[in-house]
């Protein structure tokens, strides 16, 4: 699957927010502060010909519309947007009351409630998977990668599952395919240990 370019995504999101009336090249041109009118006449004439826009001619204007497909898909990317931001919104008050917990019970109950979280996303990403993916994925993307930054991947050890035996022997082979066979053993031998300081303090 080829994704369209940021730049393309800004267009085709400016011409798709209007709506069923579209936009206009002059309309359009006040985008010419991040792109050239050059480049927006470009993206525009390769959107029209992959069928992510229509044009209209409207008396003397022309007008970009999105297509309905494109609509319906931004709708959708919209209404995760929101599904994500409520949840998230649903962590911080949440929060306040997992702090008043004991620590096991804390860990329990930021481990269900990420699970939750985490389970909406990859309901949102399948579900854009069926509508215009190439502009709506990686529009969501985006936003889970800063929330990544700044959220997940400081809660995200506490959700992860111990790894089994037959994964870290995977994992290993995968090493020594790709990076070599001493890569795999220096990597083999701080699972050891790592496994041995865990089996100590447990």
């Amino acid at each position: 699957m080829n994704f369209l370019s940021k730049k393309e995504r800004i267009v085709l999101l400016a011409i798709a927010q209007a709506g069923p009336s579209g936009l206009t090249f002059s309309q359009l041109s006040a985008l010419s502060y991040i792109l050239t009118k050059d480049t927006i006449q470009k993206i525009i004439e390769d959107l029209y010909f992959n069928g992510y826009i229509n044009v209209l001619r409207d008396g003397d204007e022309v007008r970009y519309i999105a297509s309905k497909d494109v609509r319906n898909a931004i709708i959708n990317l919209e209404f995760h947007k929101f599904k994500l931001i409520r949840n998230l919104d649903e962590l911080k008050k949440k929060s306040e009351e997992i702090s008043k917990m004991d620590k096991q019970q804390q860990i329990t109950a930021f481990k269900n409630t990420i699970k939750d979280i985490l389970s909406i996303i990859s309901i949102s990403i399948l579900s854009l998977l069926n509508e215009s993916p190439a502009l709506t994925l990686p529009e969501y993307l985006e936003i889970l990668d800063n929330l990544n930054k700044e959220f997940f991947s400081k809660l995200l050890p506490l959700i992860q599952e111990s790894i089994t035996e037959d994964e870290i022997n995977t994992f290993i082979a995968l090493v020594s395919k790709y990076r070599g066979e001493k890569d795999a053993e220096e990597l083999k031998a701080t699972l050891q240990k790592i496994i041995m300081k865990r089996n100590i303090n447990s």
